[in-house]
């Protein structure tokens, strides 16, 4: 499914299972070298944390292995609130001579949620990956439609410094040319991940919550202010690190002391009126009540809400705090509506056009008739090239010159309307 958006061709919907759901909770983590780091056997050290909160949406940065993921999905399914799948593990794709990949992937509750397409946004430093999901309402077997959310989770460049400053931006500004090229003001969009920002000064913080965007997040914590003041009052927000020193020579130490950890949503999303919407004040970093700036976050375990074991075990699971929240719902869903996501259409290469110097060969194959375009997309996200697109055979075979591209890496999809319903990554190599 990775990179290939696909069509709704029928819906199943039985009436006497509707769920009675008031909000989608929602958590952000980074687990650290997650599964392979020099402190493994965390999977029931996260058992406990995930079973607190009992996320809907999890959301997961620095995932190491596809076992990795597939080990969480286990797990969330073996505590029984839920019924669980996951987005496809993917290596990561940008930066590929990386010594240290690091990826992203999500786990969603499916009496909920249905997959639609991932994708991914290249970066100079690693993939921005995208998800977009549909909800399962009641009445989708009416109306063969319903409420989609789209979810991109990132790992912005760490560390100080003016080049790492300038990497998260241009990471930023990926993600931004990305938006304004193929998304809606009125699109639901949650876009999270471990930001690593220092300050709310920062060009990428800046850059992303910018309103004169076509298309900005909002960040819903941004009236307490910087948090990297002295005399920032709201520490309670705070979510790096867990630990004054690290553990097993894995992971940051310096207490809990950082705002590195974020989850934003579009306008539309922040909007009550929105089938789906951010509920007010629940955005927290999970248990840190304020009272452990600069130690170990098991030091914020007076009038804790959340449990001394539990914070015991965000000690030992990570550096960072689980971000979470929870999202309003103004649908009425039911678990038992699917949508068969059979492929529209895909691609393959094929042999060079002989009347052309460095052509392009592609095969779009698939029973659909299509009437749309094809673009080309560099790594930064922008266009370089659209062209009409006709497909009235079960495969056609058009050329595309790849003379007027820099090397590089670079997209193709295919559109119909506006929905990009297959995509394939190629390398230009003059």
């Amino acid at each position: 499914m990775i990179n290939t958006i696909r069509g709704i061709l029928f819906v199943i919907a039985f009436a006497n299972s509707v769920c009675a759901f008031s909000q989608i909770k929602v958590m952000s983590y980074n687990l650290l070298n997650f599964p392979t780091g020099n402190f493994q056997g965390r999977v029931d050290t996260l058992e406990k944390i995930i079973n607190y909160y009992r996320p809907d949406l999890f959301m997961i940065q620095e995932l190491k292995t596809a076992q990795g993921l597939t080990d969480v999905t286990n797990m969330m399914n073996d505590l029984d609130y839920g019924v669980f799948a996951s987005t496809t593990y993917l290596p990561q794709q940008s930066n590929q001579g990386s010594t240290f990949p690091l990826q992203q992937a999500m786990v969603y509750n499916t009496n909920m949620f249905g997959l639609v397409t991932e994708s991914f946004i290249e970066t100079e430093v690693r993939d921005i990956n995208r998800f977009t999901l549909y909800l399962k309402t009641v009445d989708l077997a009416l109306t063969e439609d319903t409420v989609f959310l789209h979810v991109f989770v990132t790992h912005l460049k760490s560390s100080q410094g003016a080049e790492n400053e300038a990497l998260r931006f241009q990471m930023v500004q990926a993600f931004n040319t990305y938006l304004s090229n193929f998304m809606s003001p009125d699109d639901l969009i949650i876009f999270c991940g471990d930001f690593n920002l220092y300050s709310n000064q920062e060009p990428a913080y800046i850059a992303m919550t910018n309103e004169d965007n076509s298309l900005y997040m909002v960040d819903p914590l941004a009236s307490l202010g910087n948090w990297d003041v002295s005399n920032f009052p709201h520490k309670e927000i705070l979510t790096q690190s867990t630990r004054t020193s690290s553990l097993m020579n894995d992971g940051a130490g310096g207490g809990v002391d950082d705002r590195f950890d974020f989850i934003m949503f579009s306008p539309a999303l922040m909007s009550t009126n929105s089938p789906v919407y951010y509920l007010a004040e629940s955005y927290k970093s999970l248990g840190n009540n304020g009272d452990c700036f600069n130690q170990n976050i098991t030091a914020c375990d007076e009038g804790n809400e959340v449990p001394f074991s539990i914070l015991r075990s965000m000690y030992f699971m990570s550096d960072h705090l689980p971000q979470v929240c929870e999202l309003g719902l103004q649908v009425e869903l039911n678990s038992a509506s699917t949508i068969d996501l059979s492929p529209r259409a895909r691609f393959k290469f094929c042999s060079a056009h002989p009347s052309s110097t460095s052509p392009l060969c592609v095969k779009v194959l698939g029973t659909e008739t299509i009437n749309g375009s094809m673009r080309v997309i560099n790594s930064l996200g922008q266009i370089q090239q659209t062209r009409s697109f006709i497909k009235s055979s079960a495969e056609e075979t058009i050329f595309i010159s790849s003379e007027q591209f820099v090397p590089g890496v670079y997209l193709l999809e295919l559109v119909d309307g506006n929905e990009v319903i297959a995509s394939y990554r190629f390398l230009v190599i003059h």
